[in-house]
């Protein structure tokens, strides 16, 4: 597996949002499609022919504003390529209300710019993406009151995994540690710097899961623009994710 950050950081940052590529074998996952994505996404070397499919994690601008967009260029600039995009049911009504006023013209529906595929949480639930196999992990009302979303178990067929928060405030509320094995190679978690109330503090991620995982196993993303990345590691012994750095597992 290859994780490919396109951004780093979150929603008012100056520089792009936090969304990745997810290269699983010759599928191109898009985890996520910000208002930034129509810069980030070529200034790590895709075009949106090159992306297989998409999963948006909820409904903030900064994970789903640009799929409009994204969407758009696929079908008319790109000859009608139709990712696949694989859409939470409980959540299918709420995405087509945010993208459908701009897509939905002259009678076209989600359909005509995906192939929609609609799956749940839960293990039961599990798809596949080429031989990788996808859980959607429920966070609901973790990240902000009455919002919907979900994180990502991503396993290989050797049973390693890659955890994905998305973004979270309540993670001890969530069940993101119970899918810690000595197989987990990777936890993409989302953090802040500073104590706010929509995002989990650094340190609090440390202090959770450090008796389950390795701290160098733990790749902090979503933080605040400008801050001492190299200072932080060291004090903490995390990874901070870089932009367009390619993540090998």
């Amino acid at each position: 597996m290859k994780v490919i950050p396109l951004g780093v950081n979150g929603a008012f940052t100056k520089y792009y949002h936090n969304n990745y590529v997810f290269e699983l074998g010759e599928r191109k996952l898009l985890v996520d499609a910000g208002t930034t994505l129509r810069y980030s996404l070529k200034e790590a070397g895709y075009e949106e022919t090159d992306i297989t499919d998409v999963i948006i994690t909820h409904l903030h601008s900064d994970h789903v504003g640009g799929l409009e967009e994204f969407a758009q260029r696929c079908k008319w600039i790109h000859n009608n390529h139709k990712p696949n995009l694989w859409v939470r049911g409980r959540m299918m009504d709420e995405l087509e209300e945010v993208v459908g006023k701009g897509l939905f013209t002259d009678g076209l529906t989600l359909n005509d710019y995906f192939n929609v595929f609609t799956v749940e949480c839960g293990f039961r639930n599990r798809f596949k993406i080429g031989v990788y196999a996808i859980e959607l992990i429920e966070t609901d009302d973790l990240h902000v009151k009455n919002m919907k979303s979900f994180g990502l178990n991503i396993e290989s067929p050797n049973e390693e995994n890659i955890l994905f928060t998305s973004d979270i405030v309540k993670h001890e509320q969530a069940a993101f540690k119970h899918f810690i094995t000595y197989k987990t190679v990777a936890l993409f978690h989302d953090v802040s710097i500073v104590r706010n109330p929509v995002h989990s503090y650094l340190e609090d991620v440390v202090n959770y899961y450090k008796d389950v995982i390795d701290l160098n196993k733990i790749y902090a993303m979503h933080y605040q623009d400008d801050i001492n990345i190299e200072a932080l590691e060291k004090q903490y012994g995390v990874h901070f994710v870089r932009p367009r750095k390619v993540y090998e597992f």
